[in-house]
């Protein structure tokens, strides 16, 4: 098992739930709802960590929850965890 955890911006926009990682801007996806999102959300965090092992770069470390709560408070801020063994 392999866990890695980021926090992710959840924002409502023209009725979507769009998700952006601050650490990972290249790990972004939507949802319809919450659910969705954060599912995707997984997937795209999965997706774009292995990508970057799998080149033999290094994984930018998470930035803290509380820091990226303050500063976006404009959106819903969640920690995204996934276990990379299962991607």
């Amino acid at each position: 098992m392999e866990l890695v955890s980021y926090p992710a911006l959840f924002t409502a926009k023209d009725g979507e739930i769009l998700v952006d990682f601050p650490d990972l801007p290249e790990a972004f996806t939507q949802g319809k709802t919450m659910e969705e999102a954060m599912d995707f959300a997984k997937l795209g965090l999965a997706i774009t960590i292995n990508d970057k092992l799998g080149h033999f770069e290094k994984a930018p470390q998470a930035s803290d929850l509380a820091a990226v709560k303050r500063d976006h408070p404009e959106s819903t801020v969640k920690l995204v965890t996934v276990d990379l063994d299962q991607y």
